[in-house]
């Protein structure tokens, strides 16, 4: 059968350079994904198989505490931050209905904004979190929406959506502490486990997108497509190099980017080089992921100074 040079295909990201909550949640992102997609299951087997149960696995041996993590108070808290966030889109949807065009016209900009950030008090911990913080960001970097907030009657409703989502990842950060240098021979053997079969599967998803054509796998890969551009965004947001977007490079070629080291809480130094593609990796020097707890679906909230949480923005 001919190679379809058309055909679609997931681009990479530099899954070793994840700090390992980080790292937790994108495996468990992605094996949902997985498991709601019946045609790449058929289509891949056991090469589907073995990284699901390995994501598993990484999920199962870096949350040994996972029960002291979700306590009574995080549910709380994160209640009070869901709250806050549906009292702040109802308020601007009711300030698109203005009389005043200016304020209409600012209202239309802080919901497509919030659509933007796709703000859901249904997501992961993690990613809620570092949403609500971009979102935030993009807002606070308007000084034209800024100004026009006070006289809208918006900045407390933003305030206080800041206030309970930095109360609910500072409470996070206090709890993941409690977890760090907790198994680490073993999270790091699980890590290079799930990072190896990722590669292995988002490869062949590729392979065969390519040489079955017909577009197959299309509805696979447009959705993790999705996932790698919002994870790039996460890793750029700490400053680290997420990788070629081209569909052969960077990690879902063949190499191997050595992450089998975890030191506790020093974030993130990779000295990693980038993924050359089916050649390999140039100049791996290990990472040094964080290991801050994680919560439910792979939280990270303040594994290290350089997570989402971290960031004081």
């Amino acid at each position: 059968m001919a190679l379809d040079i058309y055909a679609k295909q997931i681009p990479s990201i530099e899954i070793g350079r994840m700090d390992n909550a980080t790292l937790l949640s994108y495996m468990n992102t992605v094996a949902g994904h997985c498991a709601a997609d019946a045609t790449m299951q058929a289509k891949l087997g056991n090469i589907y198989t073995a990284f699901a149960a390995s994501a598993n696995n990484y999920d199962t041996v870096y949350n040994p505490s996972q029960k002291d993590l979700l306590t009574d108070e995080l549910k709380r808290l994160d209640d009070i931050r869901d709250k806050a966030g549906t009292a702040w889109h109802t308020a601007i949807l009711a300030a698109t209905k203005s009389p005043n065009a200016t304020k209409q016209q600012i209202a239309l900009q802080l919901v497509q904004l919030y659509k933007d950030y796709h703000l859901d008090v249904s997501d992961e911990y993690m990613k809620q979190t570092t949403n609500i913080q971009q979102m935030l960001q993009s807002i606070e970097g308007d000084a034209t929406i800024m100004a026009a907030l006070p006289g809208m009657g918006l900045d407390e409703f933003l305030t206080d959506l800041k206030t309970k989502n930095e109360a609910f990842a500072a409470k996070m950060a206090e709890r993941t502490a409690g977890t760090v240098g907790k198994t680490t021979g073993v999270v790091a053997a699980a890590r290079l486990d799930v990072e190896q079969k990722y590669r292995t599967l988002m490869r062949m998803v590729n392979v065969v997108s390519s040489y079955e054509g017909g577009g197959v796998l299309d509805q696979f890969i447009l959705v993790m497509t999705a996932e790698v551009e919002h994870y790039k965004q996460i890793l750029a947001r700490k400053g680290v190099s997420s990788g070629s977007s081209s569909s052969g490079g960077g990690d879902n070629g063949t190499g191997n980017t050595g992450n089998t080291g975890d030191s506790g809480n020093t974030g993130d130094n990779t000295g990693n080089s980038g993924d050359s593609g089916e050649s390999g990796d140039s100049g791996n020097t290990g990472d040094n992921p964080g290991t801050g707890g994680d919560s439910g679906g792979g939280d990270d909230n303040g594994d290290d100074n350089n997570g989402p949480i971290g960031d004081a923005e």
